[in-house]
């Protein structure tokens, strides 16, 4: 059991790469990630009453809205990574047993969950969803119409593949390698030819208008309240399939953190707009950076107590009074 696939090393490799990964901060990479979400684009107007979509968490809440940008170097990450190689020093494992079930029971597999977390075979934090969390991915979100939800997740299984558009969750095996090759190319100034892993998810246009709508609301109630503002949100996300996660997200927190969208339909622009406009007259940066804080988990807390994106945040807020 010497190849690394199958050595509990493999978790030093994945935070070697994406230690890599974060400290390329050059144009090649932002033009990457560019092209990247323009192909998305690409493939998301093919569905049926598609009403634009959105993305969140890096590099959204990094660049301008319109991708422009220095990328940051986040420190956060790198010490994130770090916990996994800890972990790795911490095992009394020398096999990353993982890599052999997933050969033999990956296709079975509903996904990186359910199986997964009961099993004792691992540690909690060298399981597959742990490793795979530190490479990165792109989180977009399709908007359409209700009704026409079930024809648009055949479709983009489809219209992904013929792209080279994967989860993570697919192959995890293969994604290691991929996000290699991607992060040794851009350290080269090659242009990558694979993709990043994509954390896809399709919400319907009635309820993010809701959503949206409903933010400012929510907000004043958390002020008056001294709550933590809440909006769960419970999309379809593709995993091995689309399916709907066990836990909600607060739509709130990415609302505030990254939120940024691409061909909107004049309504739906029109209250983005307006309540972004509301929010930021009605609390300061501060205020505003305080209830982003306490929406997101321990993690992303941390990434964005980090000065470069503090002020990336305050910048954020300023475009949405003019």
């Amino acid at each position: 059991m010497t190849d690394l696939g199958c050595s509990i090393s493999i978790g030093k490799k994945v935070a070697d790469i994406s230690n890599s990964f974060e400290l390329c901060n050059s144009e090649l990479k932002r033009q990457y990630l560019f092209d990247y979400i323009q192909a998305y684009n690409d493939i998301v107007q093919k569905v049926p009453d598609f009403s634009g979509f959105f993305g969140t968490g890096y590099p959204f809440y990094a660049l301008n809205g319109d991708l422009t940008g220095q990328l940051p170097v986040i420190d956060e990450q790198i010490r994130y990574n770090e916990e996994l190689r800890a972990a790795v020093d911490r095992s009394n494992h020398s096999v990353w047993q993982c890599s052999m079930c997933l050969s033999l029971n990956g296709p079975m597999m509903p996904n990186l969950k359910q199986l997964c977390v009961p099993c004792h075979n691992m540690d909690d934090a060298l399981k597959p969803r742990k490793i795979l969390n530190r490479l990165p991915d792109l989180d977009l979100w399709l908007v359409c119409d209700e009704g026409s939800i079930s024809v648009a997740k055949g479709m983009l299984i489809q219209l992904f593949g013929a792209s080279g558009i994967s989860s993570s969750d697919r192959n995890p095996m293969q994604t290691i390698a991929d996000v290699a090759k991607i992060t040794e190319s851009l350290n080269n100034g090659i242009m990558p030819r694979r993709k990043l892993p994509l954390d896809a998810h399709i919400i319907g246009y009635s309820n993010l208008f809701s959503l949206i709508e409903q933010v400012p609301y929510v907000l004043k109630q958390a002020s008056t309240h001294g709550e933590i503002p809440y909006l769960p949100i419970l999309p379809l996300s593709y995993r091995k399939d689309w399916q709907t996660d066990d836990a909600a997200y607060n739509f709130v927190f990415d609302y505030l953190a990254s939120f940024t969208s691409f061909n909107f339909d004049d309504d739906l622009r029109q209250i983005l707009d307006d309540t972004r406009g509301v929010v930021s007259k009605r609390y300061s940066s501060d205020q505003l950076y305080g209830f982003m804080l306490s929406t997101g988990p321990d993690s992303q807390k941390r990434r964005f107590e980090t000065p470069v994106l503090r002020k990336r945040f305050e910048e954020r807020i300023d475009s949405w009074k003019k």
